[in-house]
């Protein structure tokens, strides 16, 4: 089941033939490109004939330990002339060891690689992680996919990387069956006092902390989708909502959250546009109102610019959450839940510096 869904979300963003990979190239915010290869054997790679500058993980949210690693990865490659390779698998390693598992997501697939090609990432490969690729000895890891394939002349890993078979592989690893090649590990990185990584991120929004989580981030917890058609609850309080669904990727705990949207397809991960639109934002089962089944959403509320009505539906919308404002909160009626949004209103408009 869940080798499925893994593939059914890479088909998402790949055209899906018959030949031992895919590849495409991949637009940044700043015209540069990224090529993405699939790759679902060991079969040699014909394309990949000149040398790269590797480095490996999962690379989920592009964290401040992930951008680290492409910093070195870069530099060897500018400085040798190779290409910045990333190296990931699908599905991950964890969840294929453990299917029962539905590790939350810190990026939507399709902002994981316009991420990379604003890290200015050359080749990105997608190896399919089976029952097979699992067997493979550090060894063979190393002589087959890491230099046999993929041509690496420089390997750059975290502290706590392990690769082969039973996770046996380490860093003297990486030494001995690839003596031509530049290794270097790279330590923990640490933001007061907090060692930054994708666990870390998810505990942090979890618990509604995201300051913290966009502190171990680098950039602005974003969230995407397109506007959908709701029950229009907020227009008759008086407060319009585009509501999205999201897929994929995890959302903060739920409460009242603080932002900037943008009403544009692919907007950059790192940095928030000029062209942002201050927002406030409600992720929840609306417990104030009386419901069958109550579905979790997201309804966003912008604080700036008028809109007709129903012009929004089906507008991509980006909304990249800075401040949590308050806890979800059951109210005793509609006219407490309106005087209450009004308050939020104000409060997000306060923290975000805008009248």
């Amino acid at each position: 089941m869940l080798e499925n869904r893994c593939e059914s979300l890479l088909a998402s963003f790949y055209e899906v033939n018959d030949s031992i990979f895919q590849s495409r190239e991949r637009g940044s915010a700043k015209g540069d490109s990224l090529k993405v290869l699939q790759h679902n054997s060991l079969d040699p790679i014909q394309s990949l004939n000149s040398q790269s500058s590797l480095t490996i993980g999962n690379f989920d949210g592009c964290h401040l330990g992930h951008q680290k690693l492409l910093e070195i990865a870069r530099s060897i490659a500018s400085e040798k002339n190779a290409s910045t390779t990333v190296l990931t698998f699908d599905p991950h390693p964890r969840e294929f060891f453990a299917p029962e598992i539905d590790l939350p997501r810190l990026f939507q697939p399709e902002q994981k690689l316009r991420a990379l090609a604003e890290q200015n990432v050359d080749v990105l490969m997608i190896q399919k992680f089976d029952k097979d690729f699992a067997q493979l000895t550090p060894e063979e890891f190393c002589k087959k996919l890491v230099w046999g394939q993929l041509k690496a002349m420089a390997v750059t890993v975290g502290y706590d990387f392990r690769f082969g078979k039973g996770r046996a592989g380490k860093l003297e690893d990486f030494n001995e069956y690839l003596p031509h090649a530049i290794i270097n590990e790279v330590g923990e990185v640490i933001v007061d006092g907090d060692v930054v990584s994708s666990s870390a991120i998810r505990k942090h929004l979890q618990a509604s902390d995201i300051r913290r989580a966009n502190a171990l981030l680098g950039r602005a917890y974003l969230l995407e989708g397109k506007i959908q058609k709701g029950k229009q609850l907020g227009r008759k309080l008086g407060f319009p909502t585009a509501n999205i669904q999201v897929e994929h990727q995890m959302l903060p705990k739920a409460g009242v959250y603080c932002g900037w949207a943008t009403l544009e397809m692919n907007s950059p991960i790192f940095n928030i546009p000029a062209n942002r639109i201050p927002c406030i934002m409600n992720i929840g089962y609306r417990p104030t109102i009386e419901q069958a089944t109550p579905q979790l959403l997201v309804e966003t509320h912008l604080l700036a610019g008028e809109y007709a009505e129903d012009s929004l539906y089906g507008l991509p919308i980006s909304i990249y959450i800075t401040d949590h404002i308050r806890g979800e909160k059951k109210f005793e009626s509609l006219d407490a839940l309106k005087e209450q949004i009004q308050v939020d209103s104000q409060a997000a408009k306060s923290i975000l510096g805008c009248s």
